[in-house]
Formats: C-alpha cells, structure tokens, sequence
C-alpha cells in the first residue's frame, strides 16, 4: 500500500476520531461539545434559523447555508476513507475538517470570526454521557478532538499530492 493510501486512511480516522469519540471543547462532567452534540442540536439550529439570523445579524439563507455545510462536515471522515479510490474526494473532504478545526481554534483563541462563529459552536454542545463519553483531554482552550480534526484535514490534503498505487 502507498503512502497516499495509508495517510488518507490516518486522516479519515482521525477526523472520525475528532468528530465523534474525543470532544472539540468541554467541560468534565458538564458538558462537550462533539459531532454528536451537533446531531443532536440539528433540528432546533433548522427551527431558530430565524431568531439565530437576528442574533448574527446575517439573512436566514446564510445560517440554512452553513448549516448544511456543517451536516456535510459530519459526514466528512467517512467520505475522506472513500477519498483511497478517488483523490477529488480526498482533497474535498479533506477540506472540511480542516476548515471547521481552523474554524474552532480560530473562535477560542482570537476574535476575528465573531458571534457567527460562537452561535455554531453552541450547538456542538451535548450531554457527557456516563461522565465519559465523548472523551474530553482538553489542551488549552479546546480539547483533543479539534487538533484531531485538524490533523486529519491536513493528512487528507498532504495524501492527494503522493502516490497511491
């Protein structure tokens, strides 16, 4: 197997990883922040499009929009495994763990996206189940699971561009 194979493999798992098992951010105990949070919050961020796009000051189409895009974020890591057979899918699904861990780092470490950015990140947040689950190791301001998304963007890019047969 070639080194484009097995990096996509590592950066499909790890946006998997990212997204679903370790938190981006939380709270021990309290809460987490994860893709199954973000499962969770989806019908009520479809039903309050209305009054987050007040909060944001953005149209409504911009919140639908984004939270499309973030529905497709969740779908990410299994589609970048996909990306072994074919790099377009690699380097698309690549892109979007890569841009929402930029995204979250971005939020908690400056103020340069906004409330847009933090109205989103609310919506990531679930229950920690059992007082475990998803695991939480949290690494400054954000936990594990946003450097895995980062991480498995960047191994879903770098793959695109080395040989795969």
């Amino acid at each position: 197997m070639e080194t484009g194979k097995i990096l996509i493999i590592f950066g499909g798992l790890l946006t998997l990883l990212g997204t679903y098992v370790f938190a981006i951010y939380g709270v021990s105990g309290a809460f987490a922040g994860s893709g199954i949070g973000f499962i969770m919050n989806l019908p009520d961020l479809f039903g309050n499009a209305d009054a987050i796009a007040l909060l944001t000051g953005w149209d409504v189409i911009f919140i639908y929009l984004f939270s499309v895009l973030y529905v497709v974020f969740l779908a990410s890591g299994v589609l970048q495994l996909l990306g072994i057979k074919s790099r377009a899918l690699a380097f698309i699904f690549s892109l979007f763990p890569l841009v929402i861990g930029s995204m979250l780092l971005l939020f908690f470490y400056t103020e340069v996206l906004g409330p847009t950015t933090a109205v989103f990140t609310i919506f990531f947040s679930g229950e920690h189940y059992g007082g475990i689950f998803p695991f939480i190791i949290s690494l400054g301001d954000v936990a594990l699971g946003t450097y895995f998304l980062v991480a498995g963007g960047v191994l879903g890019l770098i793959s695109v561009f080395l040989p795969r047969d």
